[in-house]
Formats: C-alpha cells, structure tokens, sequence
C-alpha cells in the first residue's frame, strides 16, 4: 500500500480527536475525506505531514515506518502538504515564489548566486506555472493575485517540492462557483498527468463526489465509512451524520 495508517490516535487530553483509524491510499488515486466540524479531518492530515506526533499508532508510506518523523523529514520522502508550505510571499513575483520553493529542493543553495544561473530551477519553476495556469500572471505580485490564483499558487509551490503524495486541504474553501470548476478540473489534471496521489480534504460535496475515486467519512475521530462516491452518498449512516438526512439514491 502506498501509504497506511494502522491503529493511528492523537488524544488531546481527554478528546479523542483521531481514535483507532485504520486508512489506506493507493498510488496515483484520488481519494477525499469528508465530515463534520470536529470530526478529526485536521487532525488527521497534521498526524500524516509530521506537525502532529501520534498519541499511538503507525504510518507507513512506500513501506517505510514514518511515524515519528518531524515535519521537514516527512516532505523530504515524498509527502506535502498545502498549507505546511512557507506562506506565499506577497512581496515577490508569482515566478520568484514557486523559484524559492524550487531552489529549497538543492542541496546547495547559494543566496548570493544570481538568480537566472539557476537555468534547471528556472525552468522546473516555468513548467510548475504552465501546469497550474499561472503562466500569464508570472510577474505579477503575489499580492495581486485573486483568491482563486493564491490558491493556485500555494498548489504551484507545493509541487515545486517534488511530492510523491499530495495532501489539499479546502482547496476550493472560498472559490466562486466558476472558480470551484477550474480548481475542480486542475486538481484532476494533476492526477492524471503527473500520475501523482493525491488526498483531499473538501467541504463541498460537489467537488469530492465530481472528482474522487474514493471517499472516506471520519466521524468523531473514527472512520464511519468509506467507499466510492456513489457508495458514500447513498450511505444511510454517512447521510444522517453529515449530509444532511436521507436521499434518493
């Protein structure tokens, strides 16, 4: 399995906030977790990037154990997480954002080199703005991006760390209804043509039965079910806890 969870807990004191959860994600699938507030979503994804230390339990990624790796050790074998990235830099150019996050990846990382010596940084810097369709805006400020193109930025500056596994978190929180769709279609983009793994963690309900191959529901810090999204949508306990009461199916 490419990456597992196994009897994985984070207790906050007496709040169970991730309690027994047994998990799995396939290479190069699509998978989303969904829930209600508190449910333990958040939770779950700071467990699996390294911010939180597990109460008990395992992960295991590419066979590996990384259950006690820090944060930085945890993106250095393949795992990135949205907003564990350094904040966009509002200052700089959207091209000089994902180049810094690009260059972070050298072993020998020079301040004092001019920035167009670094041809092979530029170039993956160039090709990461063409895959999130941020080509056109690359010399504009951060600052004056909109909220859709920020989004895209933070996901540009996540693969410029090379995951293995990509981990959004509310990817679209925020979006207009046009920018939901485009953030929808790039997100499988991704998937498709890097053939890279991603989880989603997603309120709207549009957007993970429209692009998941799987669905997960946490519930109280536990997994109330899982399946595909025509499975979870029909679910009667997942309907009754989270969407909303009963549906024609």
């Amino acid at each position: 399995m490419y990456l597992e969870t196994k009897n994985l807990c984070k207790y906050f004191g007496g709040l169970k906030a991730v309690d027994r959860v047994d998990f799995q994600v396939r290479e190069g699938q699509l998978k989303s977790i969904i829930g209600p507030n508190g449910a333990g979503k958040t939770t779950f994804f700071n467990l699996l990037c390294g911010l939180y230390p597990p109460t008990s339990g395992k992960i295991h990624f590419l066979g590996n154990d990384i259950t006690d790796k820090k944060m930085n050790q945890i993106s250095q074998v393949g795992i990135t997480k949205t907003f564990q990235i350094t904040h966009v830099f509002p200052r700089l150019s959207v091209f000089e954002n994902v180049r810094i996050s690009a260059q972070s990846r050298k072993s020998s990382f020079n301040f004092w080199k001019k920035a167009d010596d670094f041809s092979e940084i530029n170039e993956r810097t160039v090709e990461i703005l063409e895959q999130v369709k941020l080509s056109d805006r690359k010399d504009r400020l951060a600052s004056t991006l909109s909220h859709g193109d920020r989004k895209y930025l933070e996901i540009g500056i996540a693969l410029s760390t090379n995951p293995k596994l990509l981990l959004l978190d509310e990817p679209t929180a925020g979006m207009s209804p046009a920018e939901t769709v485009l953030a929808m279609k790039l997100i499988r983009d991704l998937r498709d043509r890097l053939n890279l793994t991603i989880l989603l963690v997603e309120h709207d309900m549009n957007v993970v039965m429209n692009i998941s191959d799987e669905v997960v529901c946490l519930n109280e810090g536990q997994v109330l079910a899982c399946g595909s999204p025509q499975e979870i949508s029909c679910n009667e306990v997942v309907q009754r806890v989270y969407l909303g009461g009963p549906k024609e199916c």
